[in-house]
């Protein structure tokens, strides 16, 4: 019978616990209606230092937090089989240079068997020449002045002949010397290839290899950024139609745990994130943050309406279908409300309720 009598006692007191009722009556509250959006510091423009071709990381010129300046050489990247390319081809220009130049052997004996010729010519043209008066005053017999005009014919013949075999001969070399420079410069933009540089005036903010790593082509190497940095927002796609371009963002972050920085929206895309179910939008920071570090974390309010001394309930209160319990008159009911703007924690009473009314929260 005791042990019975106990166990009453004991589902008395938990009835009277769980029966127990907070009452409260709605406030005067100054409310900001806000969307809420996640999101990371990140600079207006950022790349990833990416090598075209594969080799060894002999020289890493830069470490993360390092200030670059565009054309600046950030890393080198050697191939064995690159660099012999270019030396060989470096060698090949030098060889062939004096083989083709104007006073090199082949012209200079060109040269001369050409003079030779030109001398030989001009001789049997006068004695042509002379032959011919001759001839034409019936001095000499036909077959003496076809003698002398066939053996300039013949020397005629032989210095063109000459002539234009050195032009050939210099079209030839030039072509060849032509071909050894582009070879020569192929071989060397190979190399270049190898040379990373800056294409900004920015900051080193990650360096994924160290010298000695192999890279491979199209591998990024570091990471760069340049400008101010702005807000990378990630907003559900049930409340994009709450945000425009230019309204006011209030930014938090772990980094700065007592100040909230001020931003405006600057951009809005029109791509929906399917994986997170949000779209990115970009927020101008409208004032300096003390220290620009990539890739914080934040937290953001978009400012959607401000409401000032609004009749307020707490967000506990309000059950389904937008009601509550009140009190009046020793009676306990439920009444229907029209809500206005809300936060976290308050919601704006537009009506249904006054603020003598008594709001029973379970």
């Amino acid at each position: 019978m005791k042990q019975q009598l106990l166990w009453l006692l004991l589902a008395a007191v938990v009835s009277s616990c769980g029966s127990k009722e907070k009452e409260i009556m709605p406030e005067m509250k100054l409310l900001t209606s806000a969307v809420y959006a996640s999101g990371t510091l990140v600079p207006e423009l950022e790349y990833k230092v990416v090598s075209g071709v594969d080799g060894y990381l002999v020289q890493a010129l830069v470490k993360e937090g390092d200030t670059v300046h565009k054309g600046q050489l950030l890393f080198t990247i050697s191939n064995d089989v690159r660099n012999a390319q270019e030396h060989g081809a470096q060698a090949l220009v030098q060889r062939t240079a004096p083989a083709v130049a104007d006073n090199a052997p082949v012209f200079r004996e060109l040269q001369g068997r050409l003079e030779v010729a030109r001398i030989r010519m001009q001789q049997d043209s006068m004695q042509y020449i002379r032959y011919k008066s001759l001839f034409d005053q019936n001095a000499i017999s036909k077959s003496n002045y076809e003698k002398y005009y066939l053996q300039y014919q013949s020397s005629l013949k032989d210095f063109q002949n000459l002539k234009q075999n050195l032009h050939q001969q210099r079209i030839t070399a030039d072509l060849q010397m032509q071909q050894a420079q582009n070879n020569y410069m192929v071989a060397s933009a190979q190399s270049d290839i190898g040379k990373l540089k800056s294409f900004v005036d920015g900051i080193v903010y990650d360096v994924y290899k160290k010298e000695g790593d192999l890279i491979n082509p199209n591998q990024a190497v570091a990471l760069v950024g340049a400008g101010d940095m702005f807000a990378k927002l990630m907003v559900d796609e049930d409340d994009l139609d709450k945000v425009y371009k230019g309204q006011q963002v209030l930014i938090t972050m772990d980094a700065f745990p007592d100040k909230i920085f001020k931003a405006h929206i600057s951009k809005l895309y029109p791509l929906l994130n399917k994986l997170e179910q949000s779209f990115r939008v970009d927020a101008t920071l409208d004032e300096p943050i003390p220290v620009s570090m990539y890739g914080l974390n934040l937290e953001a309010n978009i400012v959607v309406a401000d409401k000032k001394n609004v009749l307020a309930i707490p967000r506990a209160a309000l059950m389904k279908g937008d009601t509550v319990w009140v009190k009046e008159n020793g009676e306990k009911k439920k009444v229907k409300i029209l809500k206005g703007v809300e936060d976290d924690s308050w919601v704006e009473v537009r009506g249904g309720l006054t603020q003598s009314s008594v709001i029973i929260m379970q």
